[in-house]
């Protein structure tokens, strides 16, 4: 009997899906180390207005802005987390009360704002990276080394493909 590779890839698409819902609900079962303990419950102090979702950008706001070399510019970092200015704009203002963000101007024009990571911004991300790594280590203990560079291997190869879509 003929498996179908179109099948096939149907089946192991909602096994991938239902892997990853998994881990959500996972989530909040994990422990969080105190430092993101302390940064949610400043970041909701700071809050105001604007919307659960905004929660999700956050970490996306730290990611870009570490991997640009120089600061961007609010429509730079707009369009790099593919939402609205106006909610960029929100998620910045909320980033920079809690001292994370900082707005500078360009020198040769003023009307242009840029937005780089505070001194308190690298450091809280760099703490996270490093908190996230050891427990990446941790859990990866239990791969053989075959099956991490397969497991690397597979995630590199599926970030491309999505990649090439965007």
């Amino acid at each position: 009997m003929k498996v179908n590779p179109h099948a096939h890839t149907e089946v192991i698409a909602g096994r991938f899906i239902d892997l990853l819902q998994d881990f959500i609900r996972l989530k909040p079962n994990l422990v969080m180390p105190e430092h993101l303990v302390r940064f949610k419950q400043q970041m909701e102090k700071l809050r105001g207005s604007g919307n659960s979702e905004d929660h999700t950008f956050l970490v996306r706001v730290f990611v870009v802005l570490a991997h640009s070399e120089t600061p961007l510019t609010m429509g730079e970092l707009s369009a790099a987390l593919k939402i609205p200015l106006s909610s960029t704009t929100r998620i910045v203002d909320w980033l920079v009360r809690g001292k994370f963000l900082e707005r500078t101007y360009r020198s040769d024009d003023r009307r242009v704002v840029l937005v780089r990571m505070t001194r308190d911004g690298e450091q809280f991300f760099q703490t996270a990276m490093d908190y996230n790594k050891k427990r990446i280590a941790h859990l990866m203990q239990k791969f053989s080394p075959e099956e991490q560079e397969q497991l690397l291997h597979l995630m590199s190869k599926l970030l491309n493909r999505l990649q090439e879509e965007n």
